[in-house]
């Protein structure tokens, strides 16, 4: 049983942050790097203040230095891009744990928060589980749920995430310290996809076909607010294609369907589900 002497943090946010420092807090000697194309000037001045060694370096440099480290190592991916290679987790002084935004085997890929509220299911939540050369597929540590209601985007699920995350961190933390981490197999599922980085559902269009309940789960899908990790979503409408700046999502007392072009906005409506796309612009013709 190997005892973990080191703590790696690979990630960015309030995430990572938190995992630096816990492990901090337990006497652990941490690195945290930030794994983004840009440095973040709040990570690097959180991570001076709370005295832990930041670094903001190409994510080669960072696998060699964990190659090369001869120490008991826990790595944490923690909102980590980027896909750590075969041989880093191979070592066998390096245990690695990733959170994972959606309740394992489902959804594995990225955006998995924005997957979970388009195919409107009812529950989604989070798994830290450990590393293996398949992503996202290492035996689960724990899980824990998150209700999903009518209303919640998919930025608000991401935080909800985040800050499960946190707890679920902390619960497992010691365990992972001592090597004795309960671990779970996945179960095996038919019909699950990986979600690449660069899909999105239903390639950005809203399709008019949908009922109301799915038009709002589209919007509410795409909707990472500032973040705007999938692109702002379009409309197909008589061979023009239609872009907003904002939307808003009302219950109606008819089912009556409808599409009114307004001045500045798009009104739809169907399945007592009304939907105003404001301030649209016509894009292109198609």
């Amino acid at each position: 049983m190997k005892k973990i002497e080191k703590v790696y943090v690979l990630g960015t946010g309030n995430l990572a942050l938190h995992c630096a420092l816990y492990a901090k807090e337990h006497k652990r000697e941490v690195l945290l790097f930030e794994m983004a194309e840009k440095k973040s000037m709040f990570m690097e001045a959180r991570a001076k203040k709370l005295e832990i060694q930041y670094f903001h370096e190409g994510k080669e440099s960072v696998f060699q230095r964990l190659l090369e480290e001869t120490e008991n190592i826990l790595l944490v991916s923690a909102i980590n891009e980027y896909i750590i290679p075969a041989k880093v987790l191979q070592k066998e002084h390096i245990t690695a744990v990733n959170l994972h935004q959606a309740l394992l085997p489902k959804h594995p890929g990225r955006n998995a928060e924005s997957w979970a509220i388009f195919e409107q299911e009812k529950v989604s939540g989070i798994t830290w589980h450990f590393m293996e050369s398949r992503v996202d597929k290492g035996d689960i540590i724990i899980q824990k749920e998150i209700v999903l209601d009518e209303h919640i985007t998919a930025y608000e699920l991401f935080q909800k995430q985040i800050e499960a995350g946190k707890e679920a961190y902390n619960e497992i933390f010691e365990d992972l310290i001592d090597g004795r981490a309960f671990r779970m197999p996945q179960e095996k599922q038919t019909g699950i996809c990986f979600h690449k980085s660069f899909e999105i559902p239903n390639q950005g269009y809203l399709d008019l076909n949908w009922s109301g309940e799915k038009r709002s789960a589209f919007l509410r899908a795409m909707d990472y607010a500032a973040l705007n990790v999938m692109g702002r979503p379009k409309l197909l409408y008589k061979d023009r294609v239609y872009q907003w700046k904002k939307y808003e999502i009302h219950k109606t007392d008819s089912r009556e369907e409808k599409l009114i072009l307004k001045e500045k906005d798009i009104y739809l409506q169907k399945d007592k589900i009304a939907i105003i796309l404001k301030d649209y612009k016509k894009q292109e013709d198609k």
